[in-house]
């Protein structure tokens, strides 16, 4: 897994406004049908990452948890710290999924 290929996909993402980052904003991008990827945070609660992959059950995508902090994906996507992050790009959904098998 390289994890450092994944925060930065995800900072090109952000940059490129194609990322949702944060409960409410992934919930709001999730239910408009935009999000094609959820990536957790490990620090979530084991309540609230079951309810993320339940979202994603009900939306039909995929949801990965990742071994990093809320922190470093936030210094990732340049905000405050965030346990969620919803990808709104297939092309960048795929090149996640792609740095999970590296």
């Amino acid at each position: 897994m390289n994890i450092q290929g994944i925060l930065t996909l995800m900072g090109f993402a952000q940059k490129a406004g194609k990322l949702a980052a944060g409960e409410s904003a992934v919930e709001n991008f999730l239910k408009k049908g935009r999000v094609r990827l959820l990536v957790l945070s490990e620090e979530l609660s084991e309540q609230r990452r079951d309810f993320w992959q339940k979202q994603a059950q009900l939306y039909e995508i995929t949801a990965i948890t990742i071994p990093v902090t809320k922190v470093e994906i936030g210094l990732a996507v340049g905000q405050s710290p965030r346990g969620i992050i919803g990808m709104m790009d297939s092309k960048m959904a795929e090149a996640v999924m792609k740095k999970l098998e590296d």
